[in-house]
């Protein structure tokens, strides 16, 4: 470690020694992000109902070059409950990239979730990060997430859009709008029904935890989303807000879903963040009911598009389907969004969980929304 500590000029310490400068380093690294902001960080690494965060920082006398962070989330592999982990807020300055700091730092945040118990631990990388995660710290990755979207206003979407997708691409959006939002308003008037009732809610009630107990088979990998998790994940989130859907039939609930209104790559957009429905005749009415109540919710905030993350396998992809939706076609794809899955404890990892079919995921999974 001394050599490598040559190299990087800095002290590797806990991040808790200097968090200030950790919001320092955020301000620098990403702009544009709420993670410097008051709050966030006690929010994300102090409040979180499964643990204390793993973190690190590499520190010089003046200031916070690099920093790594995997905050502990609870899961239920199978029938199984295990420690889990994602990787979140990896920085480093851009003075003293190059240097090995965002090897150094994720390796030492890797020891202290195995010695706190955290199996695994998932990545979501970037572009710029990805190969070193796979060659130089043992990320597997899994596969990638698909970008589901549904067009709300093609003429908006069009005009934010980059000069190089072409004029000719434009005049055809701005020509092709209005009947695309008749052929919408049908579709969604034919898949009204009236036997699924869906209510905006303020927070997650006890009925939220009843609904987790039974809405999950064993079959199935997924991060545990009881009451807990939901209020600190998107009620008591210091920056970010959400509006929360509840569907019910028969006087029990069938489901709900997570959104939130925000721009993507400078188009107005609604993404829908987290859904869960029962895996019932049921809950697959109930998620037609929740998308149209989503898809609602988007154009009655102005949003031009709508998106989502999940994988192909989902309960919920015949109800996105039928509302429309679409994989993202790659010549629109702002960016590849990879899954990596990094096996923290001593011994060979259980082989099925790397096999994505395996898990439930969603964007909500994601380190960064």
């Amino acid at each position: 470690m001394s050599r490598a500590l040559r190299l990087i000029k800095s002290d590797i310490l806990p991040g808790k020694a200097d968090r200030e400068g950790v919001r320092t380093l955020a301000r620098v690294c990403f702009p544009d992000s709420d993670i410097a902001e008051p709050g966030y960080l006690d929010w994300q690494y102090d409040q979180n109902p499964s643990g204390q965060v793993y973190e690190l920082i590499t520190k010089n006398p003046g200031m916070v070059t690099g920093h790594c962070a995997a905050i502990p989330l609870r899961y239920k592999i199978g029938s199984q409950i295990r420690m889990g982990s994602a990787a979140v807020n990896v920085m480093t300055h851009p003075d003293y990239r190059g240097r090995g700091i965002f090897i150094i730092l994720h390796k030492g945040v890797f020891e202290r979730c195995e010695k706190g118990g955290s199996s695994f631990t998932f990545g979501f990388s970037n572009e710029y990060s990805h190969k070193n995660c796979l060659r130089r710290l043992d990320y597997r990755e899994m596969g990638r997430f698909p970008l589901w979207v549904l067009p709300f206003d093609l003429n908006r979407i069009m005009k934010s859009s980059r000069p190089k997708r072409g004029i000719l691409m434009r005049s055809a959006a701005f020509a092709a709008n209005p009947f695309w939002r008749l052929g919408q308003a049908a579709l969604n008037l034919s898949l009204k029904d009236r036997s699924v009732q869906v209510e905006k809610v303020a927070t997650f009630s006890e009925e939220f935890d009843r609904f987790w107990r039974k809405a999950t088979p064993d079959d199935t990998n997924i991060l545990i989303r009881d009451r807990a998790y939901l209020e600190w994940r998107f009620t008591n989130h210091p920056t970010r807000k959400y509006d929360v859907f509840a569907a019910r039939s028969k006087g029990e609930m069938r489901g709900y879903l997570v959104a939130r209104i925000t721009d993507i790559e400078g188009i107005p957009s609604a993404l829908l963040v987290d859904v869960l429905v029962e895996k019932t005749t049921e809950g697959n009415r109930a998620a037609k009911s929740l998308i149209a109540a989503f898809n609602r919710l988007g154009r009655a905030r102005g949003a031009a598009l709508g998106l989502c993350l999940i994988l192909k396998h989902s309960p919920l992809i015949p109800a996105l389907r039928r509302h429309g939706y679409i994989i993202c076609p790659k010549v629109f794809l702002p960016r590849e969004f990879p899954i990596l899955l990094h096996w923290n404890s001593p011994g060979r990892a259980p082989a099925d969980l790397f096999d994505l079919n395996n898990w439930y995921l969603t964007l909500g999974d994601y380190d960064a929304v």
